[in-house]
């Protein structure tokens, strides 16, 4: 396999891919939308910048001189599955088979997520100003938080669902309500390919094992980029194309217009 053509091809595809997404991201500047689909295009235009970088990362590298030829395998690795994890949250936002309750549960999570997340780093940077600085965020956390448990609680009675998972979706650490492969299921991504994108590029997110220990095997070179690089890279790319291309189709067909979004307005 000529690992350099399977990698120049698939940066082709990407190329191609992100024209569509720019020109239906940029299509979509000035026209009125509902809370919900705002949000789908925040999401959606964070994974087209994710794209967007790890294209300039590759297409550096086929601009650099022989014997400088930088590819940086490991960058690359992680902001695809940071393009992953913003395809899976653009398909679960834009999901256009909820209800009103469902949708109106689903926000109210991803609301208490952020507010449990946002206390955890302010209670961190509390710690080390050494001045005591107030930071307003605490003045009502507790009040915003019972308000978001208290919808948490109507929409759940509503839906029929169980005290017992009631209380784990109250607990602030819920982001899918049914967990990320429930998410993926949603979206009829396959389970198994997701597990391993998301699992192989994690290991350079993280700088695991798997990331490090192989290096003299895989001829891991910052100058001229072995087989095993240029490969990797591939399928990185390919990956960012399969999930780019996805979410273009629902984002053509869920935004553009109101109407498009079956809950309707709902801020």
């Amino acid at each position: 396999m000529d690992e350099q053509k399977v990698f120049d091809t698939a940066l082709e595809q990407l190329d191609e891919c992100l024209l569509t997404a720019t020109g239906l991201s940029g299509g979509r500047i000035g026209i009125e939308h509902t809370g919900r689909q705002n949000r789908v295009l925040t999401s959606y235009a964070k994974m087209i910048t994710h794209c967007m970088s790890l294209q300039a990362l590759c297409r550096k590298h086929q601009t650099l001189p022989e014997g400088a030829k930088l590819l940086d395998h490991f960058s690359v690795a992680a902001l695809a599955r940071c393009v992953i994890d913003s395809a899976i949250m653009t398909l679960y936002l834009s999901e256009p088979s909820l209800t009103l309750p469902q949708w109106d549960l689903r926000r109210h999570l991803l609301f208490l997520h952020a507010l449990t997340n946002r206390k955890r780093f302010l209670t961190s940077l509390k710690k080390i100003q050494a001045d005591g600085t107030n930071v307003p965020f605490f003045e009502n956390y507790e009040e915003i938080k019972l308000g978001l448990k208290s919808v948490i609680d109507q929409r759940c009675e509503e839906l029929q669902i169980s005290f017992e998972q009631r209380g784990d979706l109250k607990n602030g650490q819920v982001v899918f309500i049914s967990g990320v492969r429930g998410a993926v299921r949603e979206a009829k991504i396959d389970v198994n390919k997701f597990d391993f994108f998301h699992t192989y590029f994690s290991n350079h997110i993280h700088s695991h094992p798997v990331s490090l220990l192989n290096a003299n095997e895989q001829e891991i070179s910052f100058s001229a980029p072995s087989p095993f690089q240029l490969g990797l890279c591939a399928t990185c790319i390919s990956a960012a194309v399969e999930y780019l291309t996805a979410v273009n189709a629902r984002v053509e067909m869920f935004t553009g217009e109101i109407s498009r979004d079956p809950v309707g307005p709902l801020e």
